[in-house]
């Protein structure tokens, strides 16, 4: 069987809408009385949004729904799925473990609250009856304040082992903080922890060079090739891999048409600049949303050929934060 590596999913978008409609049926949530009937909610969770903004503001009910109480129930559905329908060995699961505290704590409690989230996340990732191996980065957020961040990189450098690396997430605002956040990716792996950003995904504008030397991949950077290409040379000479993510681009407005990554892949290619293909939220996209999915609307578009195919499949093991051994493609 082949398997797959997914090194940027979500866990606020990463399960089927289904799921997230019966967990909201068997607790009688108030969203219901806006969705009576699947369908509505389905074309609602999925629609297409104007921008990344718009479509980040849709996390915020998932993630309040993954508290702690209720994380083994997804947790346990993501990791059935992800085996199951998606043929992955391996996957990196990211999220913000604030984000699943409880709203109506302080921030201090809050705080608290963020080491038991990874401990029962680590917990319900390991399912024997689906033999996937899961692993977790933990996000920063643009719109947090600086103390909190650092509290997530402290979390994370206390659960390294589950937790294999960092991310900057959220929308693309507040650049007048990057040097704060670039020291937090030095920090970050200076103990031991690797590093992935979101940059580039919308524009080439959050793109800053300064980042580079304290990244292993980066989430999306799309608009590196596409506007920056001078730039490429610098992330072979760094082996920063790109995560591009193809049906995230159509759902937030970035890409008009998957025929636009053409420039994208070839321009990496040819500056020995790595791709890893991945979901990034594929409960949030039009069903049927998997990683396998993704290949198959590359090759229908032209972007790559089937020979590309089995170098993205590698590609994306090689780059793993986690993975030990080789590529099973």
């Amino acid at each position: 069987m082949t398997l797959y590596a997914d090194l940027h999913r979500h866990l606020g978008g990463a399960l089927h809408p289904r799921i997230i409609y019966k967990f909201l049926q068997r607790r009688d949530h108030q969203v219901l009385s806006y969705f009576p009937d699947y369908d509505g909610f389905y074309n609602w969770f999925t629609r297409p949004c104007r921008t990344l903004e718009e479509f980040v503001k849709i996390h915020s009910l998932v993630e309040e729904l993954q508290s702690l109480e209720h994380l083994p129930y997804f947790c346990l559905r993501l990791c059935r799925g992800a085996y199951t329908f998606e043929n992955l060995g391996y996957l990196e699961l990211r999220y913000n473990p604030f984000f699943r505290t409880d709203h109506k704590q302080s921030n201090d409690k809050r705080v608290g609250q963020m080491n038991e989230i990874v401990e029962v996340i680590s917990a319900n990732l390991r399912p024997s009856e689906y033999p996937i191996t899961v692993k977790q980065i933990l996000c920063f957020d643009r719109r947090l304040p600086t103390e909190l961040n650092e509290a997530i990189l402290k979390v994370a450098q206390d659960n390294i082992g589950p937790v294999v690396g960092v991310d900057l997430a959220g929308p693309e605002i507040n650049t007048e903080k990057t040097e704060d956040w670039i020291r937090l990716m030095a920090k970050a792996r200076a103990s031991g922890l690797k590093t992935t950003c979101h940059l580039g995904e919308t524009s080439i504008d959050n793109v800053d060079p300064r980042y580079f030397p304290t990244l292993d991949r980066i989430g999306h950077g799309i608009h590196i090739p596409l506007s920056r290409p001078e730039m490429l040379k610098e992330l072979a000479k760094r082996q920063i891999t790109l995560e591009v993510c193809p049906t995230s681009y159509r759902q937030t407005g970035v890409l008009k048409d998957f025929a636009q990554l053409k420039s994208v892949f070839a321009r990496c290619k040819e500056a020995g600049v790595a791709i890893a293909i991945c979901t990034d939220n594929p409960g949030r996209n039009p069903a049927p949303c998997t990683l396998p999915g993704e290949y198959e609307r590359l090759i229908d578009h032209d972007v790559i050929d089937f020979h590309q195919l089995k170098e993205l499949q590698a590609e994306a093991f090689r780059s793993a934060f986690g993975f030990v051994g080789a590529a099973r493609v």
